[in-house]
């Protein structure tokens, strides 16, 4: 082969080469071209998250308080937008899935959007519960205030009522003490009295006997005392007649009895009883006892009671 169609051919081979290179170095410069657009727009993309990412933080974190459970779902939300950042980044790029990159940055903000109104919810609900707290607080306080009051108020009830009781049984006291005074006013006294020996006659005339062993009969005549306070009626005395034994005269077939001496608290053994009409004057009166037995002679002892008052006593020897 001459040198000439070897020149021909090898300069058929360099344009064949030129064209070739010349052909690929435009398709390198499209792909270059379409690699940096396509990084453009994944750095857009990054740069559209990191803002709604910023954006959600900080709305979420400005509704921080002091709330233990509110701050605790706050920073649960916050790892949920972290891992959702994480995700969205992987699909821009690693997997260069950019249309479902902004389709999980849409649903991002979504899901910041629940996330708010979740926490907002939430705060409003400790708001009122805060509120109720402090309406309980209050509430408490007033209570223990009345119940402050009220302690006070029953001591003092307390103390009052143990003044009164005091002063109730000084007065009873009084008032038992006085009507003592006025029982014992009211009791008539007797300021002369005698005893005698003798017997009643067939015709209701009395016999004095001067030897005790003769008589049958023991009389005894007093004179009462005028008391004004008392009213006019009818008035019983009791007769006690001691004998030289020391011994009561009583025989209860005859009305003799007991009585209580009020002003001792002695039970008395009593002879016999009488009534008289008193008219607040001086009154005498006799009562006549036959005893059962023969009269012994010797000092006989007698006392008068009424309403329950020794008024009078003498002592006589037959």
């Amino acid at each position: 082969m001459s040198s000439k169609v070897i020149s021909g051919i090898a300069i058929v081979l360099l344009l064949l080469l030129s064209g070739y290179l010349w052909y690929q170095n435009s398709q390198l410069k499209k792909a270059n071209k379409a690699q940096t657009v396509e990084l453009s727009e994944m750095e857009q993309v990054q740069k559209e998250l990191d803002a709604d990412y910023q954006a959600a933080l900080e709305s979420i974190e400005g509704l921080r308080t002091d709330n233990q459970e509110l701050n605790a779902l706050i920073d649960n939300q916050k790892e949920e937008l972290k891992a959702q950042k994480t995700k969205i980044n992987n699909l821009i790029w690693a997997r260069r899935e950019l249309d479902k990159a902004r389709e999980e940055i849409a649903k991002f903000e979504t899901l910041t959007a629940q996330y708010l109104a979740e926490i907002s919810d939430l705060k409003s609900q400790n708001e009122l519960l805060a509120s109720a707290n402090q309406k309980l607080s209050n509430d408490i306080v007033v209570l223990n205030e009345n119940l402050t009051a009220e302690k006070e108020l029953t001591s003092e009830l307390t103390e009052t009522r143990a003044v009164l009781m005091s002063e109730k049984e000084t007065l009873v006291e009084k008032n038992a003490a006085l009507s003592d005074k006025v029982e014992i006013g009211s009791a008539i006294k007797v300021n002369w009295m005698s005893l005698e020996g003798g017997e009643v006659k067939d015709n209701g005339e009395w016999k004095r006997r001067k030897i005790a062993k003769r008589s049958k009969t023991l009389r005894t005549c007093f004179r009462t005392e005028t008391n004004v306070v008392v009213p006019a009626g009818e008035e019983t005395f009791f007769l006690r007649i001691v004998g030289p034994s020391g011994e009561t005269i009583a025989s209860d077939d005859s009305g003799s009895g007991e009585l209580t001496d009020k002003l001792t608290g002695e039970v008395v053994r009593y002879t016999m009883s009488g009534t008289l009409t008193y008219n607040n004057e001086d009154t005498e009166a006799c009562m006549d006892w036959d005893p059962s037995v023969e009269v012994s002679k010797g000092i006989y002892v007698v006392e008068i009671y009424n309403k329950g008052y020794r008024v009078g006593t003498g002592e006589f020897k037959l």
